[in-house]
């Protein structure tokens, strides 16, 4: 019975070996091998044949699937050395991959159109597949990048040709002496290269009765009429304008214009500026500098085209000349004076027109306190502090209310001179009113020009 038991075991296995057993057409390399054999994934039945796969190797099935069942047909393509020389610099890789295009393309090379690839001197097709199996060396041949700006549009040439008249003739682009090119045509090429192109235009160019025929690359119509010789003079205008580019249908008009012109003055006034004038006597003005009138002026233009009057315009008013200010001058020079006012002659230095209130002790907290010490009492005359600074103690003397002292300040009136005339309490004597301040002699050390 145990006898029997071992026989179906080996039987058993006898049949799923058969099962598993498979013959395989291997191509390595382009060469094709017959192999029979057990295997459960394409590296398991390499390494029965004594290969280890290596990076870059390219398999046709996954190298590590597990599979009970591999394709009767697999491939193998083994990585091998491939150099590639541009210029000076020559890059090697590993790889399995047949097509140049490829290849070039994992040594970070781009291919472009009018490249060239070389193998042994002979130009090869980048993308017609390379013998596998076979180290490669290869010579790459980059075309010249020519962009070329022709107005709007832009145009990428390439080309292995030598000069820029070469390219251009390659490219079907013919040269006309009126052509706008930004290099000579025999410009060498470089591995990159911009240039710019305005191929000429045929001009029709109407000059009044006349026409003018021409050619012409310039990027304006102003630059193109003095290539023709037909440059604008003074208003000339051209249709279109100047600055506009060349019009698509080539048809140009010069008008010649004349401008006629007429003035209308007119005087503008100057202003004063003011100086201390020792010459002239004090609150007096005296002129040191006539001012100047200024001139403005009015242009009427009339636009007169082929002998048309088109249009009128008027432009201004403008400055000619600018007004000249003139100097007046402060009179600093003190006169002593002599006047009968209330009956009594006085004798004075100034006299200045202001408006005059009065005051008496009750109406303040502090009595009869000033600002110089002596007591509020008739006689007292108080001032804007702007006068007191200078005019402390000065005597004085207002029509109406007598003698007096500058002995005190207060606010004042803003706007106006103003004087407080001071009273004792007994006899208060109310004032709301114009008046005449004289300043008397003997003159202070300093004297003001303008009262502030």
């Amino acid at each position: 019975m145990l006898f029997l038991s071992a026989v179906l075991v080996l039987g058993g296995a006898a049949l799923v070996v058969a099962y598993l057993w498979h013959p395989y057409q291997l191509t390595v390399d382009g060469h094709t091998l017959e192999v029979r054999t057990v295997a459960f994934s394409f590296r398991g039945l390499l390494r029965q044949l004594h290969y280890d796969l290596q990076e870059g190797d390219r398999t046709s099935v996954a190298a590590d699937g597990f599979s009970l069942s591999l394709p009767e047909k697999l491939t193998l393509n083994r990585a091998r050395l491939v150099e590639i020389t541009s210029g000076d610099e020559t890059i090697a890789i590993q790889s399995a991959d047949l097509l140049p295009a490829n290849l070039l393309l994992q040594a970070g090379i781009r291919l472009f159109p009018a490249d060239l690839l070389a193998r042994e001197d002979q130009l090869i097709d980048p993308y017609s597949p390379l013998p596998p199996g076979q180290e490669v060396r290869l010579r790459f041949l980059p075309a010249k990048q020519v962009t070329l700006r022709m107005g709007d549009q832009t145009r990428t040439l390439f080309t292995q040709k030598n000069t820029l008249a070469e390219a251009l003739l390659e490219a079907g682009i013919q040269l006309q002496p009126e052509d706008r090119l930004s290099a000579a045509p025999e410009t060498p090429l470089e591995a990159v290269n911009v240039f710019s192109l305005a191929k000429a235009k045929q001009l029709t160019v109407t000059v009044g009765e006349q026409t003018l025929n021409g050619l012409s690359a310039a990027p304006t119509v102003g630059e193109a009429l003095r290539e023709l010789n037909l440059a604008p003079q003074n208003l000339d205008r051209s249709i279109p304008a100047e600055d506009q580019p060349l019009p698509a249908n080539g048809k140009i008009s010069l008008i010649r214009t004349v401008e006629r012109i007429s003035f209308v003055k007119d005087e503008t006034a100057f202003s004063y500026t003011y100086q201390p004038d020792p010459e002239a006597e004090l609150d007096t003005i005296s002129v040191i500098k006539p001012g100047q009138l200024g001139l403005v002026v009015t242009r009427e233009r009339s636009r007169v085209e082929n002998g048309k009057v088109i249009s009128t315009a008027s432009d201004g008013p403008w400055k000619a000349s600018d007004p000249a200010d003139g100097i007046l001058g402060t009179g600093t020079m003190v006169v002593v004076k002599t006047e009968v006012v209330d009956g009594q002659t006085i004798e004075y230095w100034r006299k200045v027109s202001v408006y005059a209130t009065s005051y008496h002790p009750s109406e303040f907290s502090y009595g009869a306190q000033t600002r110089s010490g002596i007591p509020l009492s008739k006689g007292i005359v108080a001032v804007a502090s702007s006068w007191y600074n200078g005019l402390a103690l000065q005597p004085v003397y207002v029509p109406g209310y007598g003698h007096g002292i500058i002995g005190d300040s207060g606010y004042g009136i803003p706007g106006r001179y103003w004087i407080d005339l001071g009273y004792d309490d007994e006899n208060y004597v109310p004032w709301h009113d114009w008046t005449v301040i004289y300043f008397l002699t003997p003159v202070p050390a300093y004297v003001p020009a303008v009262l502030p």
